[in-house]
């Protein structure tokens, strides 16, 4: 089956996370450094095919569509990647039923490859039988040979890239067969109710809606009733980073957005995000991102004048 694909680079982080088609994904940078990605789509009716690629290390949020199952392999992977709190290797497949909610860190270099099959498409009734019962449900499958012959999939269907017709081939028949093997393969760890996933989703929650806040962490760990050791080793355990550092991150990648929107002063960025010191916050964006604060809605507003100009 060929069908139409797209092969994009990327400075802007969110814009990325945007391109795995309905999985409302939201990423945040966690170490310094310019940020380089590139994503390669292909969202045919039937089967869709992403890869993508990125310069800096992500935790990445997201939630499978709720028509939709689907596998993830790494075709490269530099560090420890994890995954709803639990390792995740090449050797693995990770299984997104309909509406799995995941989060993950994902390295530098590290290159994911994600297979979708619409179940809205007409599949097979022992697929769809078996994918609405991980509605829900993101699963680690531990099969090297499986994760072998996906990454074998993934790596034809790359080769097969026209960048003239914008298209790329990607086997239904092989796909279906990879799915339902993995729909019912025995190894498997159900991730979504591991309790540090768990502890550090609600804490990332209250951090999210105390940006503006000075909440300690002792103070995040009482919110979602828990220790602050149990606090530090759950977002160790997910992010590998500490909740203090990870609120700062949280703080940070908000005004970073607000300056890319290209409308918020570097003032109201960093207000609007609890960064109250001025001086301080232009020193910790450009560690992070690898420029000032005022280069990146600068360049903002230039992109929007010159959309405004290319409209007329």
């Amino acid at each position: 089956m060929r069908a139409a694909a797209t092969f994009q680079r990327y400075r802007n982080i969110d814009d990325q996370a945007e391109q795995l088609t309905g999985f409302d994904q939201a990423y945040q940078q966690l170490d310094r450094g310019t940020y380089a990605g590139a994503f390669l789509a292909c969202d045919s009716d039937e089967v869709g095919f992403f890869v993508e690629g990125t310069n800096r290390r992500l935790s990445q949020q997201g939630a499978g569509p709720s028509d939709v199952i689907s596998a993830v392999v790494l075709l490269s992977a530099l560090g420890p990647t994890v995954t709803n709190g639990s390792a995740f290797t090449m050797d693995d497949v990770l299984l997104v039923g309909p509406g799995g909610a995941y989060e993950a860190v994902i390295n530098a270099g590290d290159e994911p490859a994600v297979f979708s099959i619409s179940l809205d498409a007409a599949v097979a009734l022992p697929l769809r039988r078996l994918s609405s019962q991980q509605a829900g449900r993101v699963r680690r499958v531990a099969d090297p040979e499986l994760s072998k012959r996906f990454r074998a999939a993934a790596a034809n269907a790359l080769r097969s890239w026209d960048a003239d017709s914008q298209s790329i081939s990607v086997p239904r028949s092989v796909v279906h067969a990879l799915m339902l093997e993995l729909l019912t393969a025995p190894s498997a760890i159900d991730g979504s109710s591991h309790s540090s996933i768990q502890i550090y989703r609600a804490a990332r929650d209250a951090m999210a809606n105390a940006l503006t806040k000075s909440p300690s962490m002792s103070e995040i760990a009482a919110r979602v009733g828990t220790s602050r050791r149990t606090l530090e080793h759950a977002f160790d355990t997910c992010v590998g980073v500490s909740p203090a550092r990870f609120h700062k991150l949280l703080r940070l990648n908000s005004a970073r957005r607000l300056l890319e929107n290209g409308q918020h002063s570097v003032h109201h960025a960093a207000t609007s995000s609890g960064l109250h010191h001025l001086g301080r916050f232009s020193g910790d964006y450009r560690d992070l991102f690898g420029e000032l604060p005022s280069d990146t809605a600068r360049r903002a507003r230039v992109l929007i004048t010159d959309t405004a100009v290319a409209g007329t």
